[in-house]
């Protein structure tokens, strides 16, 4: 998992099991799960490395039918510094990190030593109370350099040019066999002592740790994860199972959780909206706000159809359709435009943005091209007679002949004209949020009239324009 500091929004998410292809040169686990994952991270950074196959997430529908396909945004402005644990630590991973332009921290484990350092590096446990580890509190720690100048060219995957950087060994002698390595990290090393403080009121203590600045970079990064741990563990988001699959699934939502509360809090910040500033004093608590979300699922009801899969639970099934809700935007397709109050200015403003409407001759020939014959006859959305032809631009049966003899396409060309916008048989669903049983073929006079309240929006749009 990738995290950031401040937040908890996981950036970068690799499940850990013996499927995962390793790259040559990356055997060990840890290794080429960081290979895996600065894959992910070169896509999110402006003005960097954009594979093809990372740049897009691709999602299945909760109905089992189509993929959703997510662009993902660029959110780093520049290329960030990792901090992990001894796990990901490595030779081959600061090469590949330092020769991509990453900064990082790690803990180096005591059998990766980059060749020869053994010797002059701290590596040997340190039994607790050791009188010889005291007296080294106060000496300064033994720092290894080694510079890589930049390389142009042919360069071994998985990067094409190589940036310069510099690696770094730090070992200090009184933690025990405590050594901390990364590349391009530290600009100077010094030995000082910290300060750290524990409890209220009389009880309070307060003592000094030895410390340093590759130790504090490590303490000041890596304790984000640990609070992640911590608080996944206090979701009480488990039950016993045999099925392997629910262990990654329960861990996910934990995950969900704590990024929906980083949400709230981001929220109560008001820099998003000053309206919605919430006091620290004042906000809900981790505790609170998982109970918060328990009541909210335990009250929820599927006939509400608020959310993305809910018709097609049974508790909203058994419902006669007529008394069906139609809930929110998600329980349609994403090529539609939902609202209950009829057909409005600001209804038509965001329904212009859906590719159903063709203006140009060439968006009207890409529709007429994408008209396909189906198996099934379904209804025509303009005059609601049988029809076997259906536009996939736009999902939507449409009339294109008037049985065996051409009509001209008219229902085709009208649904597609800005002017018919409402009164199609979907639109009686989405835009005027009744059930298209009720539904009727509009007569020349209705069309007429919604033909004028379309160019009187039109006409606003243009006049704000101007």
């Amino acid at each position: 998992m990738l995290y950031d500091i401040h937040r908890r929004y996981p950036r970068a998410y690799i499940h850990r099991h013996k499927l995962q292809k390793r790259p040559e040169g990356f055997n060990a686990q840890g290794p080429s799960e960081i290979y895996d994952l600065l894959g992910t991270i070169d896509a999110l950074v402006v003005n960097g490395e954009d594979p093809s196959d990372r740049g897009v997430v691709s999602i299945q529908k909760p109905t089992g039918i189509g993929v959703t396909e997510y662009k993902l945004k660029k959110i780093y402005p520049k290329r960030p510094h990792i901090v992990a644990d001894n796990h990901f630590s490595g030779d081959e991973v600061m090469d590949m990190v330092g020769r991509k332009g990453y900064g990082c921290t790690m803990t180096n484990r005591r059998d990766h030593f980059p060749g020869g350092l053994k010797p002059y590096l701290h590596h040997e446990k340190v039994v607790a109370g050791c009188p010889k580890a005291k007296a080294m509190r106060y000496a300064m720690p033994i720092v290894a350099i080694k510079q890589y100048p930049a390389v142009k060219g042919s360069i071994e995957p998985p990067v094409k040019e190589s940036k310069a950087f510099t690696k770094t060994l730090v070992s200090f002698q009184s933690t025990g066999a405590t050594n901390i390595c990364g590349v391009n990290n530290l600009p100077s090393v010094t030995n000082y002592v910290s300060k750290r403080a524990r409890g209220k009121g009389k009880d309070k203590r307060v003592w000094g740790i030895e410390q340093n600045e590759a130790r504090e970079t490590y303490l000041r990064h890596y304790y984000g994860v640990d609070n992640l741990d911590h608080m996944i563990k206090n979701t009480c988001n488990r039950y016993l199972t045999w099925k392997y699959w629910h262990s990654p699934y329960l861990h996910a939502k934990s995950m969900g959780i704590i990024a929906a509360y980083d949400m709230y809090n981001e929220c109560c910040d008001g820099l998003l909206d000053a309206s919605w500033a919430i006091p620290n004093k004042k906000r809900m608590g981790f505790t609170q706000f998982r109970i918060k979300l328990s009541e909210q699922m335990l009250s929820y009801d599927p006939r509400d159809n608020h959310y993305a899969g809910d018709d097609k639970f049974w508790r909203y099934t058994q419902h006669h359709k007529i008394r069906r809700s139609i809930g929110s935007a998600n329980s349609v397709d994403d090529d539609e435009v939902v609202s209950n109050d009829g057909l409005t200015s600001d209804v038509f403003k965001r329904a212009r943005e859906l590719p159903r409407f063709c203006v140009t001759l060439d968006q009207l020939n890409t529709h007429f091209r994408n008209v396909k014959k189906t198996n099934t006859a379904a209804t025509c959305e303009v005059c609601g007679a049988k029809t076997i032809w259906k536009c996939n631009i736009c999902g939507k049966s449409l009339c294109i002949m008037k049985g065996r003899s051409w009509n001209g396409a008219k229902c085709l060309m009208t649904y597609h004209n800005q002017d018919f916008y409402g009164l199609a048989r979907g639109d009686y669903r989405t835009v005027h949020g009744k059930n298209v049983l009720g539904w009727t073929a509009p007569d020349d006079k209705a069309i007429a009239r919604n033909a004028r309240r379309v160019r009187r929006f039109m006409a606003e749009i243009r006049s704000e324009g101007s």
